[in-house]
């Protein structure tokens, strides 16, 4: 499994999963992860698009 998209990542567009809850939320655009609107988890991960290359970890 790929290292988890903390909230607050800049990511492509795709489709990404909460890992607490499951819940999924499509982005269409570069932007942030928000925390899991179902939960207020900060960690996602990637179902399809993936990362940003410009910014994928803002906390490193």
């Amino acid at each position: 499994m790929a290292q988890p998209v903390p909230a607050g990542s800049d990511v492509s567009s795709g489709t990404y999963r909460c890992t607490n809850c499951g819940n999924e939320m499509s982005v269409g655009s570069t932007k942030h992860l928000p925390p899991c609107p179902s939960c207020g988890n900060g960690q996602w991960e990637a179902v399809s698009g993936g990362d940003s290359v410009h910014d994928p970890y803002p906390d490193s």
